[in-house]
């Protein structure tokens, strides 16, 4: 199967028509996110990759097939997870930057080879901060792994007072950990919130990446209603099932980060009452995420970033939609790639092959920006 028959621009049946506002000047742009899978993966795990041909997973033919996919997407941003280190200077920057991009890459702790990288286009955004976080955090065992994310904010060449945040993280892969998944998904939400928060006012955030959670997992939930209640799940797989169950605490006090997924600094400052702080068994936060490939026929049509399941999103939040009912939308999806179906997935067989050159399929989606 051709994946050009597949991979064509369609607009999404929830997608809202742009809002026309006189006063705006309205940016389109295009934003692109990949698990470009590191060599070093394929060499120390090779079993994994025992029903492609080996000529597919040479790096020098990956390269030429990950390049050309850049090539024909042309998007304004890219994020990239599993950028091996050594290949991101002299391989995936020196070709960016001679495309017309600047970038910006974080290397995942305890000595992993691979980490994020961001890309944008210098004729329509610059950079005016970049934030990296590490999930690490010593002597906490829901955090003692190697995960990492970028968090760039970019202001429009055409408007430099507007900002929009790009958020770009890989998370942990071990499917039987939603715990671990869970409390990297809070720091990193109390991260965001407190990059993008300025004087209890929001701007836009598109969070791309490898999350390795499903359509129909509570984590997915969590980012998409902005709600859970974690007391009384299974204590590792979040399940209501199993022996084990979690309390009404979650993440320790001594990390600072409350149950609204917020720096308790932040929340001093807007008054908030301490006693709810922490240890509320819910865990909730601000941001109203879509996600671009949400389906309105799932489960009956699944969408695939990988060739068993779809890992890989691009979320984006409009301020906070549930709190401030009467701001104006600035961020609105226009078009989506098509990802390919479960069935799709299994006529194109195992991955990475001739057409493309990673494991993971790319998602990209197409935005109006209306910037006053």
């Amino acid at each position: 199967m051709n994946l050009t028959e597949i991979r064509k621009w369609e607009t999404p049946r929830n997608c809202q028509k742009p809002k026309e506002d006189q006063e705006a000047q309205p940016l389109n742009f295009t934003i692109m996110s990949y698990n470009v899978l590191a060599q070093g993966y394929i060499e120390t795990m090779p079993y994994l990759y025992g029903k492609c041909n080996e000529e597919n997973l040479k790096w020098p033919d990956r390269k030429n097939r990950l390049f050309n996919q850049f090539k024909i997407s042309n998007a304004d941003i890219v994020c990239l997870q599993e950028v091996e280190a050594d290949h991101y200077c002299k391989t995936y920057l020196s070709y960016f930057q001679s495309q017309g991009y600047d970038g910006v890459f974080k290397q995942k702790t305890q000595g992993k080879i691979d980490g994020c990288a961001t890309f944008f286009k210098k004729c329509k955004f610059s950079l005016k901060e970049n934030h990296s976080l590490e999930m690490l955090k010593n002597g906490i065992d829901l955090l003692n792994r190697d995960n990492i994310a970028l968090i760039s904010i970019l202001t429009p060449i055409k408007n430099p007072d507007k900002q929009i945040c790009i958020v770009n993280t890989h998370l942990l892969y071990n499917r039987k950990r939603e715990d671990v998944r869970l409390a990297q998904l809070q720091i990193l939400l109390a991260e965001i919130n407190r990059v993008t928060c300025k004087n209890t006012n929001y701007f836009p955030v598109i969070l791309c990446g490898d999350l390795n959670l499903t359509p129909s997992s509570k984590l997915y939930s969590f980012l998409s209603q902005g709600r859970l209640k974690y007391e009384h799940l299974d204590i590792k797989e979040l399940t209501d099932c199993g022996s084990q169950k979690i309390g009404k605490t979650f993440l320790p006090k001594e990390l600072y980060i409350s149950d609204s997924c917020q720096y308790l600094q932040e929340l001093k400052q807007n008054n908030c009452i301490e006693e709810e702080f922490f240890s509320s068994g819910t865990l909730t936060h601000k941001f109203a995420f879509k996600s671009v490939y949400n389906s309105d026929k799932f489960p009956k049509v699944r969408l695939n970033s990988t060739c068993h399941e779809l890992v890989d999103y691009i979320f984006y939040s409009n301020i906070d939609e549930k709190l401030n009912k009467h701001e104006k939308q600035e961020l609105t999806l226009l078009e989506r790639l098509c990802l390919p179906t479960y069935k799709d997935c299994l006529k194109i067989g195992p991955l990475p092959n001739s057409q493309n050159g990673s494991d993971h399929y790319y998602l990209e989606a197409r935005f109006r920006w209306n910037c006053k």
